[in-house]
């Protein structure tokens, strides 16, 4: 329930109350004065945003929304239980205008922007995974990622533009703190948590489809409704921009491009993703629309223009990442490719495997993108020496390891245990 207090032209109070039981407002506190009269209501979250529609029929009425969960407590006493269980989404003119008021102010998203570039480029470099932790608390990404969307939903193209905005102007500015932290400490190669975090999987589409539906969600629910803290629904959206902004500084520095071309690609598969899973959330569940929000003129056909725009936009994406294997998959593969040595390996009667890691590096050789095959193995026959049975290992696995791309350079590195 909300809390409303609400001042209108005297000779409304028969029309008020209508309205009020028509909406199933309850425990309504009438307060006369000389020139206007005053209703405390409190209203069912979703009743909200109608009743406001109604209440505009009557002359400049003035009204002070209180945006925290009321309980109310009414005959009969033994429906109490239930009354305090009834717990629904915001009002759509709540979740607008609440997203509009998180905007915070400039300094604040340059300072935390700042800050969250230097923890991130900290994290990488020192291969410290808790700081990209720390950097995606800090990073101000979620609150231009949902007004955005709500933005879209609504169709409302100014709150869109100023929130595309801030978005560019946080992303750019981790960005420069990143290269600046990489030009006063200078790099000579990527770290071995760069070059994890530049491979992308092929199923990094979903990360920011969650996030941007796990945020609206946060955003629509009742504060007594959700599970999950406002916080750490926004790490879940920073988490799949702060570590890919804070690696394109150090990939600009270090001119290393696939690793510029692979975090870009991240970065604004994210920011579709986000905003296209965000935007359906607050239109069907958040009744954010065009015309479902008071005070609201929006643009329908720019809420479906935008909308179509950002499914395509993700359809090129992915074409993208599917046409140039292993490009923007490496992750992914290096799972398959495990898989696929794995199996392989098994087939060896005369060796006990006690280790194995394919990885992708960032080297090309011949034009290809090098992958690493690294096995550790007790041979069972110990007459046979270690380069015979390295070599037997290797054409085993040269012949037989099946994947789909051609364009692969592969190396062995067959280490062979004594016991």
């Amino acid at each position: 329930m909300r809390q409303l207090i609400l001042k209108i032209p005297k000779g409304n109070k028969d029309e008020v109350l209508k309205a009020v039981e028509e909406f199933e407002g309850k425990n309504t506190i009438f307060l006369p004065n000389d020139e206007q009269d005053v209703f405390i209501l409190f209203l069912p979250n979703r009743k909200v945003n109608d009743f406001l529609k109604r209440i505009d029929d009557f002359e400049e009425p003035e009204i002070n929304l209180i945006p925290r969960g009321v309980i109310t407590l009414y005959p009969p006493a033994s429906e109490s239980p239930d009354q305090v269980a009834d717990v629904q989404p915001k009002s759509s003119l709540e979740i607008y205008l609440g997203g509009i008021q998180s905007v915070g102010s400039v300094k604040g998203l340059i300072g935390y922007s700042f800050a969250a570039g230097i923890i991130v480029w900290i994290g990488l470099y020192t291969t410290t995974v808790f700081l990209l932790v720390a950097a995606m608390l800090v990073a101000p990404f979620a609150g231009p990622a949902m007004n955005a969307a709500l933005a879209t939903a609504a169709g409302k193209m100014p709150l869109l533009k100023s929130s595309l905005l801030r978005y560019g102007m946080a992303i750019g500015i981790g960005i420069a703190a990143s290269f600046l932290m990489t030009v006063i400490f200078p790099l000579e190669t990527l770290t071995p948590l760069m070059v994890e975090v530049s491979h992308v999987s092929k199923v990094a589409l979903f990360l920011p489809l969650i996030s941007g539906f796990a945020g609206a969600i946060n955003i629509v629910q009742s504060e007594r409704d959700s599970l999950v803290s406002g916080a750490a629904v926004g790490i879940l959206v920073a988490a799949s921009l702060a570590p890919p902004v804070g690696l394109v500084g150090a990939g600009l520095y270090l001119m290393d491009w696939e690793v510029v071309w692979s975090s870009v690609f991240r970065i604004i598969l994210q920011l579709l993703g986000i905003h296209l899973a965000a935007t359906l959330v607050f239109y069907f569940f958040g009744k954010v629309t065009p015309g479902g929000v008071r005070f609201l003129k929006g643009n329908k056909a720019m809420t479906y223009v935008t909308t179509a725009l950002v499914t395509i936009g993700i359809g090129a994406m992915m074409f993208w990442q599917f046409s140039q294997p292993p490009f923007l998959r490496k992750a992914s593969m290096n799972t398959e490719l495990t898989e696929e040595l794995d199996k392989k390996l098994n087939e060896l009667d005369y060796i006990e495997v006690i280790g194995k890691d394919v990885n992708f590096t960032n080297t090309i050789i011949n034009g290809n993108p090098t992958v690493s095959y690294n096995v550790t193995v007790l041979p069972k026959d110990s007459a046979i020496s270690d380069a015979v049975l390295k070599n037997r290992i290797i054409e085993h696995l040269k012949k037989n390891i099946k994947h789909q791309e051609d364009n692969i350079y592969e190396v062995y590195q067959i280490n062979v245990a004594e016991d």
